[in-house]
């Protein structure tokens, strides 16, 4: 989509729970109006090139096996972190090295890790925990537990183990800072669901209205901050043309962090984020 004529090459390891692709870059539209990359568009590149990876030949985590047996995953939780100098040396065209792999296995999900290298550095200047949760597509998408074949064929190395992402749903006050809006269909995957980097935009869409509204107490223009840290938490299903309010406040203790609730028509929790920022400004001198 990002690149049609791009003939991407996907690299696995022998045991498939390491993927490896070198993007030629971002592109022109990746970057927001400070001239810096636009995060939730960095994040949609990452779950797309996951997905691409989960659906290739030979398939990473064997995904194909259990998509023919009617099983898919959602990304139920997920932590973003960024580091400072990935907004001084990302550039439109630079090549990108994105890398993820299997950190955990669980009795019904599995955690990957994803990773942004840019120029030319070895390690990652983001890094993405994507918690996935087995459903089966033609029961409802109930949750299921990994099958077993899955579990004695896929297991973590020591080294390579990460604990689980925990991410707590934060307590909405009283008094937020509220938008309402339809889902469009450029929001969503092929199911008409909407896609986790959709929400991640409404919350950055949200947060830069009320910031210029003068809503937080932060005394300057939340553009003047980059994004540090997320912790994101899907609770439950929205689709092309839904009704959706999203809400967002500052955290009590820290006028860095902000917190994000977006919900249906009727007012059911649907997702729910937590942004921390840098103090600093990078890039922009």
């Amino acid at each position: 989509r990002a690149y049609p004529s791009l003939n991407l090459k996907i690299n696995l390891n022998a045991a498939l729970t390491e993927a490896d692709v070198v993007l030629p870059g971002l592109r022109f539209d990746d970057i927001d109006f400070t001239g810096q990359p636009d995060v939730w568009r960095v994040f949609d590149m990452v779950n797309r090139v996951e997905h691409a990876a989960f659906f290739s030949h030979p398939s990473f985590l064997d995904y194909v096996h259990l998509y023919k047996q009617n099983y898919a995953t959602i990304v139920k939780a997920c932590r973003i972190d960024i580091k400072s100098d990935f907004y001084e040396t990302v550039t439109p065209k630079a090549p990108l090295d994105v890398s993820i792999r299997l950190c955990h296995v669980g009795t019904s999900s599995f955690m990957t890790l994803g990773g942004i290298a840019c120029g030319g550095s070895m390690s990652p200047h983001v890094t993405l925990q994507n918690t996935h949760t087995l459903i089966h597509r033609k029961e409802n998408n109930r949750v299921e537990p990994l099958p077993e074949w899955w579990t004695n064929r896929f297991k973590v190395q020591p080294e390579n183990l990460i604990k689980p992402t925990n991410v707590i749903q934060g307590t909405k006050p009283q008094e937020t800072f509220q938008h309402v809006f339809g889902v469009p269909l450029g929001d969503t995957d092929s199911t008409q669901m909407t896609r986790c980097a959709s929400y991640l935009r409404y919350f950055v869409e949200n947060a830069s209205v009320a910031s210029k509204l003068g809503f937080y107490k932060l005394g300057t223009n939340f553009h003047d901050f980059h994004i540090k840290q997320m912790s994101l938490l899907y609770i439950a299903p929205s689709y092309w043309g839904d009704s959706l309010m999203s809400e967002t406040w500052e955290d009590k203790d820290d006028e860095l962090s902000l917190h994000c609730m977006v919900s249906s028509h009727d007012h059911r929790p649907v997702w729910y984020a937590k942004m921390t920022l840098f103090s600093e400004v990078f890039g922009l001198k």
